[in-house]
């Protein structure tokens, strides 16, 4: 599976696409950062400006044509505190929808701290020891404490470079009215909430403003490690020059070259609130921990080629309504049906859960309507979020949904996977199966039980107990596509 991750930050926007393998295997196929600057003037004016707004649109636009060519088959893409501020942060997101097809999912601050700790922890050796890590973003920064590699405390403050710069050091060189107006909201803003928290032995910085500061004062043989004192002698030069001349400093990236000292005097104050004296630079960001959550919920499945788990199934089925025992029942009546008839349909045993699923999502549509529930049911699937599932699998369930009650000849003409022949075939089969399935649960208060199948040349007869003559008659009504897939006539007896 191919999967793109987008990250739509205040400063930049950062694009990766993976070859995920197995569960464990990743291979990186495109890494890009584009500067965007989308929080220009956002956390003073309120709004987006319409420059900014038009480079996120070229980007997300070129990003869909490297997407395409590299066959992902999904997209990630997430926005944070730029869009999360913004009054016009949601039209944004439907014009890069537009014009790009590409969803962006805004995610809140604690969700990016939880994330960006999940990216460092799976990917930077951490000892034992209480760490701190810390993201200085262009308008938020999060902070977490790892304690034996897992996460006790979190946080994302409403403090980053670009908010700080737009906000106190208007002018470089700054005053040190506002050097110290800023220093001043940062211990107010972080103050109460960190000291609270446990100290830390080291504290990891996953920033491009963490980054920058370290590259600005290299040491030898520790180029990615940035102390306390180092970051005070950095401070006390910067604040007396120019934008112009801070972009003139070896290793400087232009780019942040107005926003660097908000965001050193940031995370000075974040060290001297954590008791730590040094910071150590990591590679590791957001999209890294959101490649992370899908490796991890691809482990919880099951280990077939597909993500669907009966168990995931079932609560959103009971969410649309259903019985979970009734449920259970459909289940164990589809699976005996596959299981049982698969010398006819030839089908391999992994797609006996795309036929459970249909079978168990339905009706889900009826929550909304009876009228045209089969549409309803189409449309709750196609927006219901599968994690880490294929498109092609979410379209195949839902357009057995849509099709399930009934299917008029003429519709064989109209039905999907034209281009894929083998998938088609598989869609009929799994389709002719559905049809009996939902013919055969018409009564709720004594359900039919199968009890015997026999395939002929000519014909295949299904045997049942319980139930009433209502069932043989529904069947009746929907066994013409049976018979069409599988050339053999069918007949339905009680016994």
């Amino acid at each position: 599976m191919r999967v793109a991750i987008i990250d739509l930050g205040t400063n930049s926007v950062r694009f990766d696409v993976h070859q995920i393998l197995g569960r464990d295997r990743v291979t990186r196929l495109y890494r890009e950062k584009v500067i965007i600057r989308l929080g220009h003037d956002v956390f003073r004016r309120g709004d987006l400006d319409q420059n900014t707004i038009r480079r996120t649109l070229n980007a997300f636009v070129r990003f869909k044509k490297i997407i395409v060519d590299c066959h992902a088959q999904k997209i990630i893409a997430v926005g944070t505190s730029a869009l999360r501020e913004a009054q016009d942060g949601t039209e944004l997101i439907r014009e890069i929808k537009k014009q790009s097809g590409i969803e962006i999912r805004i995610i809140s601050g604690r969700e990016e701290a939880k994330l960006i700790a999940l990216g460092i922890l799976a990917n930077e050796p951490i000892s034992k020891q209480k760490v701190g890590l810390i993201d200085i973003g262009g308008g938020s920064t999060e902070i977490s404490i790892s304690e034996n590699g897992k996460v006790s405390h979190s946080e994302s403050f409403p403090l980053g470079s670009a908010r700080l710069q737009q906000i106190f050091l208007k002018k470089n060189p700054p005053t040190l009215e506002a050097i110290a107006e800023l220093q001043g909201y940062v211990r107010k803003t972080i103050g109460h909430i960190l000291k609270r928290w446990p100290r830390v032995t080291q504290l990891i910085g996953s920033s491009g403003t963490v980054k920058t500061l370290v590259k600005l004062f290299r040491v030898p043989k520790k180029k990615s490690v940035l102390s306390t004192n180092a970051l005070k002698k950095l401070i006390r030069k910067m604040q007396d020059m120019t934008t112009e001349e801070l972009s003139s400093v070896r290793g400087m990236e232009l780019s942040s070259a107005d926003m660097i000292l908000a965001g050193a005097l940031l995370l000075r104050e974040c060290m001297r609130a954590l008791g730590v004296r040094r910071v150590v630079s990591t590679e590791i960001s957001l999209r890294d921990g959101i490649l992370q959550e899908l490796l991890e919920i691809s482990k919880k499945k099951s280990p077939l080629p597909f993500a669907f788990r009966l168990p995931d199934l079932y609560e959103k089925a009971i969410r649309f309504g259903e019985n979970e025992s009734h449920i259970q029942v459909m289940v164990s009546m589809t699976n005996q049906l596959f299981r049982r008839l698969q010398p006819l349909h030839g089908l391999d045993k992994t797609w006996k859960i795309y036929l459970e699923a249909a079978a168990i999502l339905r009706n889900a549509g009826e929550m909304i309507s009876f009228l045209n529930h089969s549409e309803h049911s189409y449309y709750l699937i196609k927006q219901a979020g599968f994690p880490f599932v294929e498109e092609w699998e979410t379209e195949l369930i839902a357009l057995l949904c849509r099709h399930h009650e009934c299917l008029k000849r003429s519709s064989l003409n109209i039905l999907p996977f034209h281009n894929d022949r083998s998938k088609r075939k598989v869609f009929l089969k799994l389709l002719a199966l559905l049809l009996i399935v939902d013919a055969l649960d018409a009564d709720l208060v004594s359900p039919i039980a199968l009890e015997k199948i026999r395939i002929d040349k000519s014909f295949v007869r299904l045997s049942f107990s319980g139930g009433s003559s209502l069932e043989i008659l529904r069947v009746a009504e929907r066994s013409k596509l049976f018979e069409k897939v599988f050339k053999r006539r069918l007949v339905v007896k009680r016994v």
